[in-house]
């Protein structure tokens, strides 16, 4: 398949299941995201719209679990038109399986046993903002005005999810050849790659990572928020809510995004990230040979002082007012 008008928008909608709808309600609506359905479906959305949804492990319009066993069912991608899904669709099905719900989502999987989707793109689009701009030595962009502060994190979108599997090169080849995906840089010897769904996009939309063992799973899904600062904030807010970090923050030098990584118990981790690198026709991919997760990185979040009267956090200075 050309790689050119392939359409795809971005991560439309995770699927996951649980065994108790009640830790997911807890988990996504503390994470940042709004609550749009609450029943025997959750959906929790994005600032775009795009969506987590999670069923009742048993219901019966539920994908089956990959091999490595966590409670992730499928990931549904975006595409422009009817006429992308259509010519997509026809490119799957000649192989596989591709069913169809009656909202015209098609369904199948890719050569990893990964369950994907694909769905005429429904939610909003990236708007054009302003922001505040950073002040380094020569350039004061930002003057009579503070930078911003979070107290907890609203995801704007997923950025990009990520697998491990059993043959990177597979993977790498599906999406390439079979969906027009772009490669970005890889990891030497089927370690890893890192893909992306449009020549003009961030570095990676899709990760793709070895497993020994020959099992397929999720890794993490990774939720973009607006700057560095909401990342800190996220974080923070979250980790105070109970849920346990993972790795971070810290910064990728592949990507240049800053991230922290959260476990998720419906399986992998949950990513805040910001300030990734948007690349185009004319990036020319790396085969890296050494481990560049991070730059820097804390493995178990950040350890914060009791709060004191002499040196009160923000959050404890607004409660004594």
């Amino acid at each position: 398949m050309a790689k050119e008008g392939t359409g795809f928008v971005g991560i439309e909608s995770v699927v996951f299941g649980a065994a108790d709808l009640a830790l997911p309600r807890r988990l996504f609506s503390e994470w940042g995201l709004k609550k749009v359905k609450d029943g025997k479906t959750l959906a929790f959305a994005t600032e775009i719209g795009s969506e987590i949804v999670v069923r009742p492990s048993g219901a019966k319009d539920l994908p089956p679990k990959l091999s490595g066993g966590s409670e992730f069912r499928e990931v549904i991608w975006g595409v422009e038109t009817q006429k992308a899904l259509d010519r997509l669709g026809d490119e799957l099905a000649r192989d596989r399986d591709v069913t169809a719900d009656k909202d015209g989502t098609l369904h199948t999987h890719d050569d990893s046993g990964i369950n994907i989707g694909l769905r005429v793109w429904r939610h909003g689009k990236e708007p054009k903002r302003s922001t505040l701009p950073l002040n380094v030595p020569g350039a004061r962009g930002r003057v009579d005005a503070p930078s911003p502060m979070y107290e907890r994190a609203r995801p704007f979108r997923m950025g990009h999810i990520v697998f491990a599997v059993p043959d990177v090169r597979a993977g790498e080849a599906f999406y390439t050849k079979r969906l027009g995906f772009w490669l970005s840089d890889r990891y030497v010897g089927g370690a890893a790659v890192f893909l992306r769904y449009a020549a003009r996009a961030d570095h990676h939309n899709l990760f793709l990572l070895k497993r020994p063992g020959g099992t397929t799973d999720l890794h993490h899904v990774a939720f973009e928020v607006h700057d560095i600062h909401e990342v800190f904030g996220g974080g923070m807010h979250f980790s105070q809510c109970g849920w346990e970090t993972a790795v971070g923050p810290g910064r990728h030098p592949i990507s240049s995004a800053y991230f922290w990584y959260f476990k998720n118990p419906l399986g992998g981790t949950i990513e805040y990230f910001s300030n990734p690198d948007f690349v185009t026709e004319s990036w020319k991919p790396t085969n890296f040979r050494t481990n560049r997760f991070s730059e820097w990185h804390l493995m178990e979040g950040l350890h914060r002082p009791e709060d004191s009267p002499d040196r009160p956090s923000l959050r404890a200075a607004r409660a004594m007012n």
